[in-house]
């Protein structure tokens, strides 16, 4: 990812290459003030530039009129109440964070059958999962910018697994002279259901799930694809010995208006970093359940990632039955 991409997408935080969600999430409360007063002072400055009424009464006139427009298209409040409740809740877990962007593609490409959410141990009932650019296949589909996903234990009203979505932020290096309103839609475009943890994760019917969050994004993104990324999230961590590596930034993720956290990269020594997700034609990763737990046991499983296969054991593999997965630069196809 380069310069102009990192700092586009707001991947930054205290000169670090990479920026979090919960992070950002934690900032926008303090906000609001900043952004009021930039709105002032734009105001007061086209005020001088037209040559007009500069004084304080006629600036705090026009804010008022801006400012209330603004606020009239800001839409439901229960889309950030709820995702405001997702962080605190990750926040009483320990707020930590897993960064998967490295491995994100790997996960994708792996198929989850006949597995159940029942016993499975993400480390803690609340964490964050990060994939980055992962789901970047078509830049134009907005379903494509979710760059990392909640994931939380919910007893009520269904028992099971949600898990909430969440886009990246456009130019967040330009927070502070938006308006609220626009801080407020970037942050509301997000997309959450509950996965019950009883049920086969490949063979659910996701179309008959509850969707909170974005409507339209929702409509855009599939979710069965989304439920299986943010599933192989889980049963990665839910392995024997999952590759998951404390980084530096743990240390200085601690910024002003941030909560404190700890950040962990996953799968930097376990995996094929030859394959060019461009362009690749691979044998679905799969997993096995070693143990499915129970009883206070928590499930183990293992992995066997997705494999590269050059045209000669592609036509073989075929041949025995086999499926593969072709990747290029804006979708992903499953053949037989």
């Amino acid at each position: 990812m380069g310069d102009d991409d990192t700092s586009d997408k707001g991947y930054e935080i205290g000169g670090l290459p990479v920026w979090y969600h919960p992070l950002r999430l934690d900032m926008w409360h303090s906000l609001g003030d900043i952004q009021r007063a930039n709105l002032r002072e734009r105001i007061r400055a086209e005020q001088a530039e037209a040559g007009a009424d500069t004084s304080e009464p006629a600036v705090e006139k026009l804010y008022r009129q801006v400012e209330y427009a603004d606020r009239r298209k800001r839409g439901n409040d229960y889309l950030p109440i709820f995702l405001n409740n997702i962080r605190k809740h990750h926040v009483e877990n320990g707020g930590i964070i897993f960064d998967m962007a490295r491995i994100g593609p790997h996960l994708e490409a792996t198929w989850t059958d006949g597995i159940a959410l029942r016993n499975v141990f993400p480390w803690r009932s609340a964490i964050y999962v990060h994939v980055g650019e992962t789901l970047e296949y078509d830049r134009e589909n907005p379903a494509s910018l979710i760059e990392g996903f909640y994931v939380t234990h919910s007893g009520s009203p269904l028992r099971g697994w949600m898990l909430t979505f969440v886009t990246n932020y456009p130019n967040w290096d330009r927070r502070e002279h938006e308006m609220p309103g626009t801080t407020r839609r970037n942050f509301c475009r997000y997309v959450a259901f509950t996965i019950p943890e009883d049920a086969d994760v490949a063979t659910l019917n996701y179309k008959k799930l509850k969707v909170i969050g974005d409507k339209e994004l929702a409509k855009q993104a599939s979710l069965w694809h989304l439920a299986r990324l943010g599933t192989n999230a889980m049963l990665y961590l839910s392995r024997a010995r999952p590759d998951v590596q404390g980084t530096m930034s743990m240390f200085s993720a601690e910024t002003s208006d941030t909560k404190k956290t700890q950040i962990y990269e996953c799968g930097a020594d376990e995996l094929d970093w030859s394959i060019d997700w461009s362009k690749a034609t691979l044998s679905p990763g799969r997993w096995i359940v070693d143990d499915p737990g129970g009883e206070g046991r928590p499930m183990v499983t293992r992995w066997v990632p997705p494999k590269g296969l050059l045209p000669p054991d592609r036509e073989k593999y075929l041949k025995d039955g086999g499926k593969v997965l072709e990747f290029n630069a804006r979708n992903m196809v499953a053949k037989e």
